[in-house]
């Protein structure tokens, strides 16, 4: 988005997103409109002839397709926005008028710079420019004083002395139960920051975690533990995470939203490899379990003791978290679970 601002700098720049991604855009700054559809409405077959009178009615110029979906671009060609530019994949290439070339170098990169690669195609068709040599992304999203304010006014509400450091744990996972780590491994860790860290611990999530986190929060020894899973919605989370003196979160949304806040924040994995989808970011660092049968991608786990994610012991993450702070972990370094 910044990059499109920066191409288009004297253009209305109008975000089509899901309805649960609005408040991220909005925060963002960049867009100069946010229209949304909801996710859980319609079936793809649909939705894109509903979408098409909203986008057809606003007049758009050109459309560009970050996603690879084929419902995106078939949409924008019922919409009839005359130019439509992305990545010719999924057999969107005919539905195209300017067609990204997807490399192999592109291909092997973090996907920060997959989405980049469309920005630098249409940076050299309008404007001659070749792509940087070296650079390196801020994904970061500044929070505004209000935010914070209101992060911390809903801290305070829920008994928060903000006078220790606030921890966040992120114990869930919408889209895949494998990348989970166990709620007792959760709850283990959770007892160890509070004496080792003077630390406040506050769980995120979803409304449908908040049932995680209290089993959680009933499996712990200390008291005094803050569930705020679908009290905050997700610029408020953001905003608590900027708060914290550090988050840790499964491979899920969570961890990328640690980034954008510019917290420090380190993401566990164990089905899943870090790699092109991995956080990216100055203060995003990694911790792997280990397991022969990993990497899986199975959403839920088929071998019996779950060895992948068990093998990241509670004492592994909070000895990281205590070199992570004190400034001896390379940044983006990875650790091992045990």
């Amino acid at each position: 988005m910044r990059e499109l601002r920066r191409i288009f700098t004297d253009s209305s720049i109008t975000v089509w997103v899901p309805s649960n991604l609005v408040g991220l855009v909005q925060a963002a700054a960049i867009a100069d409109e946010v229209i949304s559809f909801d996710p859980n409405r319609h079936s793809a077959i649909t939705r894109p002839f509903r979408m098409m009178r909203r986008l057809r009615s606003l007049q758009f110029d050109m459309a560009v397709l970050f996603q690879n979906a084929f419902e995106a671009a078939f949409t924008v060609v019922l919409a009839r926005i005359p130019v439509r530019a992305g990545y010719p994949t999924d057999l969107r290439g005919p539905l195209l008028t300017m067609r990204a070339r997807l490399t192999d170098e592109i291909r092997q990169k973090h996907q920060v710079f997959y989405y980049l690669g469309i920005t630098d195609f249409l940076d050299k068709v309008f404007h001659g420019h070749e792509p940087p040599a070296s650079r390196i992304p801020d994904c970061s999203i500044l929070l505004n004083v209000d935010d914070l304010a209101r992060a911390r006014d809903l801290l305070v509400a829920e008994g928060a002395d903000l006078g220790r450091s606030v921890f966040t744990l992120c114990p869930g996972s919408v889209n895949s139960e494998a990348k989970r780590w166990p709620s007792d491994l959760f709850a283990r860790l959770a007892d160890l920051v509070t004496p080792r860290l003077d630390g406040l611990v506050v769980f995120l999530g979803a409304p449908g975690e908040r049932g995680l986190v209290e089993s959680i929060q009933a499996m712990m020894t200390t008291k005094g533990s803050i569930n705020l899973a679908g009290k905050a919605d997700i610029v408020t989370s953001m905003s608590v995470m900027h708060l914290s003196r550090l988050v840790v979160s499964n491979d899920t949304g969570s961890a990328h939203l640690a980034v954008a806040a510019s917290a420090k924040s380190l993401t566990l994995f164990g089905p899943t490899i870090p790699g092109a989808t991995a956080p990216f970011g100055p203060n995003a660092y990694i911790i792997e379990g280990d397991a022969s049968c990993a990497p899986c991608r199975h959403f839920q786990c088929p071998v019996e003791g779950y060895p992948c994610m068990r093998s990241i012991t509670p004492e592994a993450v909070v000895a990281r978290v205590e070199e992570i702070l004190s400034g001896r972990v390379p940044v983006g370094a990875r650790g091992r679970g045990s």
